[in-house]
């Protein structure tokens, strides 16, 4: 499962090019391996060939005479006559060495050579001596005074050139093949980001619409996507026609209900002790189609940058509570932090929350926002009473009225709770640093 998981979590582009990469990874050294393999065969091949007419050479140059084994003192192939040229010729009669080649001459001390039947020959690829040989023998029958004997042609080539040309082509092999492979990551690389063009044009375009800059997809894509676009579309189009229906159905509630409920609280023969019960239906009902519409909302809501909203907010309370001359910081304000909601929500959450804090505030009220990975964090301090250790947590259980508590704090937390909890956020209550209460609103964000 936990392979799987980090598999699902890689780009579609990382996939990709790690299935090219490893492509190469065994096409590359598989081929160099196939060529270096039948170049090695060819060349070997090619010194049989050379070493079948060396040995022939020899075959026709030797001959008995009384009963004695003749060769030329020089032979045609010079390399026959110089010392230690790499090319050696031996010729055995009886399993003894009759003649050597001048090229033999420093030979402190002949090879063990086994001869091969007469008519047929062998080729070594391997004989190791002071270096390493190529060996290839032949056995042919000479008539020596009216008698036939059997007569072994040795050619011995030495490796070196051999091994010299086999590393020069294998160095050249893996030069191109690098290449090849450089360039092949290059074209796969093109090709690959032609064949995701589509797709990031996709990705913007949601964007875009998230952030509520295009209400539909419009752009033409291959007929693999055409498909998700109709469906992204469709989903855009049900989402706004939903949304339009909850507000205007809302609408018509709110507006259904405000009428019999002003008439009975206006009625003069009303109970006074029946008009607190219906300020508060009237709150709730508020309260309640305010959340009813934000639950509503497919999350494709425009990101609100949250900063000039702060300001507009402290300045009205500045005007507001001129007479306690509040200190209001804002300089931990991130200017990048974005609100993935409704301004109208935005600024209902942070009105009631520093409104209630510049009401318990002595001097300072202290605003701040961070954004990480997965979160936005606002948080709003005072250096008021603060609210008891006892009572934080009776006033987050659910259903628990949050305007009973200390003085100061209004029925505006009501409505921040319901808000806060409609847009699946957190919110805790504690000891500021400045000494009073300190709320935290915590809203996660949507990866896009």
């Amino acid at each position: 499962m936990p392979l799987t998981s980090a598999l699902n979590s890689l780009s579609l582009r990382l996939r990709s090019f790690a299935a090219a990469i490893l492509t190469l990874l065994i096409f590359i050294p598989f081929t160099a391996i196939t060529l270096e393999a039948a170049f090695n065969d060819s060349l070997s091949q090619s010194m049989l060939q050379q070493l079948k007419v060396q040995n022939l050479m020899l075959i026709s140059e030797f001959e008995f005479e009384h009963n004695q084994a003749s060769m030329p003192e020089q032979l045609i192939n010079d390399q026959f006559n110089l010392p230690d040229s790499g090319l050696y010729g031996f010729i055995l009669t009886n399993d003894a060495v009759v003649w050597k080649s001048l090229s033999a001459l420093n030979w402190q001390q002949l090879p063990v050579l086994n001869a091969p039947a007469v008519g047929t020959d062998h080729f070594i690829e391997d004989l190791a001596l002071q270096n390493t040989y190529f060996v290839y023998a032949y056995t042919a029958e000479f008539d020596n005074d009216g008698s036939y004997q059997s007569v072994s042609f040795f050619i011995l080539q030495d490796k070196a050139v051999f091994n010299t040309e086999k590393d020069k082509f294998a160095t050249i092999l893996f030069e191109w093949l690098g290449f090849i492979a450089l360039l092949l990551l290059v074209l796969l690389l093109v090709s690959l980001n032609a064949a995701l063009l589509p797709i990031n044009r996709l990705n913007q375009q949601i964007k875009k619409a998230e952030r509520g800059q295009l209400k539909r997809l419009d752009q033409q894509y291959p007929p693999e996507l055409e498909k998700l676009k109709r469906s992204i579309n469709h989903l855009l189009d049900s989402e706004e026609q939903q949304r339009a229906r909850y507000k205007n159905s809302l609408s018509d509630l709110a507006h259904s209900l405000k009428t019999p409920l002003a008439v009975l609280s206006g009625s003069q023969g009303l109970p006074f002790e029946a008009k607190e019960p219906i300020q508060q239906i009237d709150s709730l009902i508020k309260r309640q189609l305010k959340r009813a519409v934000i639950g509503s909302y497919a999350g494709w809501e425009q990101a609100i940058e949250i900063k000039p909203i702060v300001l507009k907010l402290t300045n009205a309370m500045s005007k507001v509570y001129a007479d306690k001359a509040l200190e209001l910081n804002i300089d931990k304000v991130e200017p990048s932090a974005c609100f993935q909601g409704d301004i109208t929500d935005l600024m209902e959450l942070l009105g009631n929350v520093l409104d209630n804090a510049c009401k318990a505030a002595n001097n300072t009220v202290s605003i701040e926002c961070a954004v990480t990975e997965n979160w936005l964090s606002l948080s709003i301090a005072d250096d008021g009473p603060g609210i008891p250790a006892d009572k934080r947590q009776i006033l987050l259980e659910r259903g628990m009225r949050l305007d009973s508590y200390t003085e100061g704090q209004g029925i505006g937390m009501a409505v921040v709770a319901d808000l806060v909890s409609a847009y699946q956020g957190q919110l805790a209550i504690s000891t500021s640093a400045l000494g009073g209460a300190l709320i935290s609103l915590k809203f996660p964000i949507r990866q896009v």
